[in-house]
């Protein structure tokens, strides 16, 4: 017991009683607004806050705010948000100096955020702190701001912190969010490597709504604007809670701890904003309590809480934080006036509603004690073993519609209403013969086949034994070509089955031909011409008859026209491989873009080898580990193209680079960053000009762009990074604004096809064009290889003078792929023929089991991507046949050549 005022005398359990109903007072969260709401005691004008509550108490009552803590904790229904920190007591006979600000906010503030966001304190919605998380990162940062190169370290180490998601390292476990990250499905670890590097830039800039970014660039302390960009303001952060480096000397160290309070608060803030889309917020009925016991002067306690009441005043923002302290004396300075004399925890009440009524008049003058509400704890022992007051905590349940079980309900509702009338119809489609026939590329039910493709739109989706249907407008010429070779392989894999059954010791296997099929030209001249090498390598197997020699059945799988379907062809090869075991892989691929990463990825998962024969996107080997390529990527073209317009054209100063505007296009966004890049590095002016391509329909400008193009200065050439569609409107109008004196013009490896029609390249031949190809085809089959050879007996057809479907190097491109499969098989020897062993023998070609093939070495000693794989550079002038300027690379199998390595050519060693 204890005595108070005259005579008045109190127990533990009254003064914690009249305390729990001040708790209960501040914690509980208006139904409407905020705190003061409509109770009695509200302030006019409408201002909102809540004050820091400062309860002075002797030595006897230091167990007071863990005795309020134990009625936060067995609050009914739930515990109430809290976080209980207490100060250092000082050390007896040990001289104390007041610890540094920042340093003092930084530590409290840390644990506080830590003890908030933890998962007991998440029944009412979970603490996040990435504001505060993201201010105190940058403030633990080490940087030496003497170093020209400090900017980029920051952008770097801000870059790799915001793809990995790990926004408060040194308040979360890094473990912790490792772990989710590698046990996340494929399709997330996907969307976290590509998303995140086009949104952070945009965060950077602060044109990203609520992210921190924007925050930290829009808050009042600090000038944040100085000089102007993120970066800038961010590296005047850097250091200042580095032990051993302080800001200081740069920047104001009261500033910086109100920065880390603001931001601390503003992630409170933004938690209980109430909005209608923020359904969280209604959830939260109760504002959270920090409790901060034995404050002084000497140990930082006083200088929280005074940064805490400037920060209001600052801000005038509306704060959902109860904040209680326990002290020997009245902070924030140790002084007691008749105006700040503490008021007895007994008229608590009272002291709260004159405290509120004042508050205006004090926050707009800026008064240093104009949040602070001290309140007098008579002397007497707080002992946790008493009988528990009388008032309890008790939290008001969320409303009903915000409820997690409510909404959970209504979602299966909808998800049950919209199942059942999705089968009604899929029901009805299914019984419909006539409809079933047209979803399948019109075969009928009994067709093994059937199950395998599906017709979506124009594109006949899926794997066939036979031959693949394509469906829309076709030039006749071009799809009687390819049906012809379709129709090679279909007779050659019957001869495949044939030999198999004759010789079932000869190692035997089916590989699937998987690529971006359509009716469009371009699309039918580049399948028939890989095709063509698909067909020359697999006759080649067939001419021998010795049982170590493989057998390789070739079936043909299409994604789509733009291999936008390719995961649900990965779905329909899954299901063939679960029936026939002899399926161990994949080759082809077509178009480096989103679509075929998350083809390649569904076929990692499926557990199927890619070899890719033309595909060039610098990331496309990260979406399976199962992924080869037998060309080279588009880092390598861009250091050759370097090259080339260094040595070629010695006058050129810049480089215009023209590429696609579609993001969906990753290999032209890429091939134009790795131009930019290493032309950059030669010293050559890099500028860019985007164009709309012919896939957007009547919004493209691509011939638009070409006669733009005319102004070019004589000093620039231009770098085409586009499809051949947009390369022949390129040209149209470079045609029609400047036919007689045409700019320096090279195109990436895409163009090979379009350099590879007589006619297209034909159309404009005032308009010569460099193009960078991965490999050099023979006109006629006239060189002497193994594919020329075996082409010139199979396919006379295709070598006549006038054909020219191995021109591009995709036919010789696609045979080497088919060639590693081979190499693979006779590798394995009696060891039973797998995808995974297949995958294993690919992996070890390499060094000195590097292959020797029809479009160059082949080296995977590197990884995935051939190692200083070949590359040419060739010229289309006059219209005439591509001719060779130089090239990168061994490329044993062309005698007929001069295919010497250039001096500029960039080298891996080996």
């Amino acid at each position: 017991m204890a005595e108070n005022g005259a005579g008045e005398r109190f127990s533990s359990v009254e003064v914690v009683d009249e305390l729990v109903k001040l708790l209960q007072e501040l914690t509980e969260r208006p139904r409407f607004g905020e705190l003061p709401g409509r109770r009695a005691g509200a302030r006019a004008g409408g201002d909102r806050g809540i004050p820091l509550v400062c309860l002075v108490r002797g030595t006897a009552a230091a167990g007071l705010l863990q005795a309020l803590q134990a009625h936060l904790r067995g609050a009914h229904p739930g515990r109430v948000p809290h976080a209980y920190h207490r100060f250092p007591d000082p050390s007896p006979g040990v001289p104390t100096s007041e610890p540094a600000t920042l340093d003092a906010v930084g530590s409290v503030l840390v644990r506080i955020a830590r003890e908030l966001s933890a998962g007991v304190n998440g029944r009412y919605g979970r603490h996040e702190f990435r504001r505060f998380e993201l201010v105190y990162w940058l403030m633990n940062q080490r940087l030496d701001g003497a170093d020209p190169e400090s900017a980029a370290t920051l952008l770097t180490r801000l870059r790799e912190r915001d793809l990995l998601r790990r926004s408060g390292d040194d308040l979360l476990p890094r473990e912790v969010l490792d772990d989710a990250t590698e046990t996340a499905p494929w399709w997330v670890r996907l969307v976290v490597r590509l998303v995140p590097s086009f949104l952070f830039r945009a965060k950077l800039r602060g044109v990203v709504p609520g992210s921190e970014y924007r925050w930290l660039l829009r808050q009042p302390y600090l000038a944040p604007h100085d000089p102007g960009t993120f970066i800038g303001f961010a590296e005047r952060l850097t250091s200042a809670l580095v032990p051993g480096q302080s800001a200081e000397p740069r920047e104001d160290t009261g500033q910086l701890a109100k920065l880390l309070v603001n931001a601390f608060l503003e992630d409170v803030r933004r938690a209980y904003r109430r909005s209608w889309w923020r359904i969280r917020s209604a959830r939260r009925t109760v504002y959270p309590v920090v409790l901060l016991d034995g404050i002084r002067r000497d140990n930082g306690g006083y200088a929280v809480l005074k940064i805490i009441n400037d920060v209001r005043n600052d801000t005038g923002a509306f704060d959902p934080l109860v904040i209680i302290s326990g002290s020997a004396k009245v902070p924030p300075d140790a002084e007691t006036t008749a105006e700040r004399e503490p008021a007895p925890v007994s008229q608590a009440s009272h002291a709260y509603e004159t405290w509120a009524r004042k508050l205006a008049t004090d926050s707009r003058a800026r008064r240093p004690t104009a949040w602070f509400l001290p309140l007098k704890v008579p002397a007497l022992t707080v002992d946790r073993g008493e009988v528990p007051p009388t008032a309890t905590l008790s939290v008001r349940p969320a409303p009903i519609w915000s409820r997690t079980s409510v909404l959970v309900i209504v979602f299966l509702l909808l998800i049950g209403l919209v199942a059942t009338l999705g089968y009604r119809q899929v029901r009805g489609i299914v019984a419909a013969d006539e409809l079933w026939r047209y979803e399948h590329c019109g075969l009928d039910r009994d067709n093994p086949d059937a199950h395998t493709l599906q017709r979506i739109g124009d594109d006949c989706v899926g794997v066939t034994t036979g031959h693949l249907p394509l469906f829309g407008p076709a030039d006749a010429e071009n799809l009687t070509r390819f049906n012809r070779v379709q129709q090679l392989i279909v007779s050659q894999n019957q001869r495949v089955l044939e030999a198999h059954e004759s010789n079932p010791d000869r190692p035997y296997a089916t590989v699937v031909y998987l690529s971006a099929m359509g009716a469009a030209r371009d699309a039918l001249a580049s399948n028939t011409a890989r095709l063509v090498g698909l067909a020359a390598r697999q006759a080649r197997l067939l001419e021998r008859t010795d049982s170590d020699e493989p057998l390789i059945r070739v079936l043909l799988s299409n994604a789509g026209s733009a291999m936008q379907h390719g995961e649900l062809a990965a779905e329909k090869l899954k299901s063939l491989a679960e029936r026939d075991k002899s399926v161990i892989g994949v080759l082809g691929m077509a178009l480096s873009s989103k679509p075929t990463r998350d083809t390649i990825a569904a076929l990692g998962d499926v557990g199927l080898p890619v070899v890719a024969a033309t595909l060039s996107d610098d990331a496309m080997p990260e979406a399976s580990r199962m992924y080869f390529q037998v060309s080279p990527n588009n880092d390598r073209q861009a250091q050759v193209a370097a090259g080339h317009v260094r040595a070629a054209y010695p006058d050129k100063r810049g480089v215009v680079i023209v590429h696609s505007s579609d993001e969906a296009d990753s290999y032209a966004d890429n091939l134009r960053a790795d131009v930019a890049q290493r032309f950059g590095e030669v010293g050559l002016r890099v500028r860019e000009e985007p164009y709309r391509p012919v896939t957007a329909g009547q919004d493209a400008d691509a011939r638009q762009l070409g006669q733009r193009l005319c102004g070019v200065a004589d000093e620039e050439v231009v770098f085409f990074a586009g499809r051949p569609a947009d390369f022949g409107k390129l040209r149209d109008g470079l045609s029609a604004g400047c036919r007689n004196r045409p700019p320096a013009l090279i195109a990436g490896d895409d163009i090979a096809r379009y350099a590879a029609d007589n006619n297209l390249r034909g159309q404009h031949p005032e308009i010569p064009f460099d193009y960078v190809s991965f490999a050099v085809g023979a006109q006629s089959c006239a060189a002497a290889t193994e594919m020329n050879q075996t082409l010139r007996a199979l396919m006379p057809e295709e070598c006549e003078d006038d054909a020219n479907v191995s021109l591009d190097g995709h036919a010789a491109l696609t045979y080497d792929a088919l060639y590693l499969y081979v190499h693979a098989m006779t590798k394995l020897g009696g060891i039973p023929v797998s995808a995974g062993h297949i995958w294993k023998e690919m992996s070890d070609i390499g060094d000195s089991r590097a292959l020797s093939g029809e479009s160059g070495v082949i080296d995977f000693g590197g990884g995935q991507v051939p190692i200083d794989k070949f590359m040419a550079v060739l010229r289309v002038a006059d219209g005439n046949s591509p001719t060779v300027l130089a090239s990168c690379g061994e490329y044993p199998n062309r005698k007929d050549l001069d295919l010497r390595r250039a001096s500029w050519c960039p080298v891996t060693p080996r």
